[in-house]
């Protein structure tokens, strides 16, 4: 008789900004993905997640039992409440005693959580998983590109999986990775061994893209080390330089087949990493410079004005004003901002209904400190519940809620509001309410480089902006208290492989 193996899937993801205001708490969990046992295979079944990933691969193997546990998902933000972390750290080491006697544990974490009072609570989170399971089960991860990793959250498994595209397009692949080689494991058919290198280097995401520049040039590293038979998976993490923590930072981690081909290829491509790093540094122009520049192009598409420093998928609050009083005061026909978080506005345009004018105050509410409310007269042109389906290639099918949405008019500017911060990174923020974005000749979008898998075939150029936000591109704006003391770009410290 076929021994079956019973392999737990879970998942745990945010993304921490030490300098936000906006505190996470178990309601923007709640709003984004909460899901427990089977639920978890209805809202995640069919997506192109990581998650999506786990199932599908784990559905092709006869001898596994898929196990749905806990998935907790919530949009970047600023430090997850200590009482959200212990309410879903409950939850899921409740889950594991439930199901008991698992063979192996998928783990879909982010990498660059921080709770109140806890630097690394991704890896207290793997400690207590490892304490629930009998000794040797093994756990493999996903883990974002843009994940702070220390040394003692790697000793816990060989087994991460890190994205490697940005815009991150394949999550779904990475799952399935994480799931083939855990069941290799569970199996015996394979053993693997892991090197790890932490660089003293917090790059700007900016100019990590994977399309071109020097993060693709390390993905391809990457992936030509992966061609070597010896070598299984190389995961580049940039880090997420928004962590106040002593274990931010970029890193190279390395699954092979042997120990000393690990720990080689660690140090050639942590070599290589360091050698490049001033190629992340970019300069932007400022939310002016970048529209007048925009308004110079000859362009048969649109054009993208993208409001980086505010990117909710950055932590920003989606509601920052200075490029949103720009674009109002140029008054350029057949330009589209969005999405703008402001509930309040969108309570206002719901009472006076679709066709009316209404007296509104846009936007900065969250963060009055990177630019004041606009006040103007809109026209209501279309209201709905803030429901739709990416279309993606990012999350794709994956179902989305921004907690209602209204398009309204400020002169020749189209405007969508929404209920809470999403980066625009799917068209169908925008056709849902039946505003077809390639048809607009100026798009200011609050995103920074994750709209580009969807976005690029729709427009002719990306202008990056330098407005004010909690997410700048520059560093120096942040007050580190925590971080190693010699970190590159803020100071310019040595590194040495050993």
């Amino acid at each position: 008789m076929m021994k079956t193996y019973r392999i737990g899937i879970a998942f745990f993801y945010h993304e921490s900004h030490s300098f936000s205001p906006l505190k996470t708490e178990i309601s923007d969990f709640k709003n984004e993905g909460y899901f427990k046992g089977k639920q978890i295979v209805k809202a995640y079944k069919g997506t192109k997640t990581e998650v999506g990933g786990f199932l599908d691969q784990l559905s092709k193997e006869k001898d596994i039992e898929i196990v749905p546990l806990l998935c907790a998902a919530a949009t970047p933000s600023g430090i997850v409440s200590k009482e959200a972390y212990m309410m879903i750290e409950e939850d899921m080491l409740t889950s594991i005693q439930q199901a008991s006697n698992l063979d192996g544990i998928l783990l879909a974490l982010h990498g660059a959580m921080i709770v109140e009072d806890m630097f690394d609570p991704e890896e207290v989170l793997m400690g207590k998983i490892k304490s629930q399971l009998s000794p040797g089960t093994p756990i493999a991860t996903t883990l974002d590109m843009h994940a702070n990793l220390s040394e003692k959250m790697m000793g816990y498994t060989p087994y991460h999986f890190g994205f490697k595209t940005y815009p991150h397009t394949d999550m779904y692949l990475q799952g399935i990775n994480a799931a083939r080689i855990l069941a290799e494991h569970v199996r015996g058919d394979a053993s693997y061994y892991s090197a790890f290198r932490k660089l003293p280097m917090m790059p700007p995401s900016i100019n990590m893209r994977t399309e071109e520049g020097p993060m693709k040039e390390m993905i391809d590293l990457a992936f030509k080390m992966e061609s070597k038979e010896e070598i299984a998976n190389v995961s580049v993490f940039g880090g997420f330089p928004y962590s106040d923590i002593p274990m931010a930072g970029a890193s190279v981690h390395v699954i092979g087949r042997n120990k000393k081909a690990a720990e080689d290829t660690a140090d050639f491509l942590a070599k290589q990493y360091w050698d490049i790093r001033e190629e992340f540094i970019v300069k932007l122009p400022s939310a002016k410079e970048g529209l007048q520049l925009a308004l110079s192009l000859n362009a048969d598409k649109p054009v993208v004005l993208a409001d980086i420093s505010d990117n909710p998928l950055s932590c920003g609050s989606g509601d920052t004003t200075l490029l949103l009083r720009e674009m109002i005061e140029a008054n350029v026909p057949d330009s589209l901002f969005g999405a703008l978080t402001d509930p309040q506005s969108i309570k206002a345009c719901t009472n006076a209904g679709v066709n009316q004018m209404v007296q509104l105050n846009l936007g900065g509410k969250t963060s009055p400190e990177f630019g004041l409310p606009v006040p103007v007269i809109a026209k209501v042109i279309a209201l709905s519940d803030g429901v739709f389906c990416n279309t993606g290639p990012m999350n794709k099918h994956l179902r989305v809620d921004v907690k209602g949405a209204a398009h309204i008019q400020v002169g020749e500017v189209d405007i969508l509001l929404i209920g809470r911060p999403m980066s625009a990174n799917d068209p169908q923020l925008f056709r849902h309410i039946g505003i077809e974005p390639k048809n607009k000749k100026i798009l200011g979008l609050k995103a920074k480089n994750h709209f580009r898998a969807a976005f690029d075939p729709l427009v002719s150029k990306v202008i990056y902006v330098d407005a004010p936000g909690v997410s700048s591109n520059n560093l120096l704006n942040f007050n580190y208290q925590n971080i190693p003391e010699n970190m590159w770009p803020l100071k310019s410290p040595t590194y040495s492989l050993h």
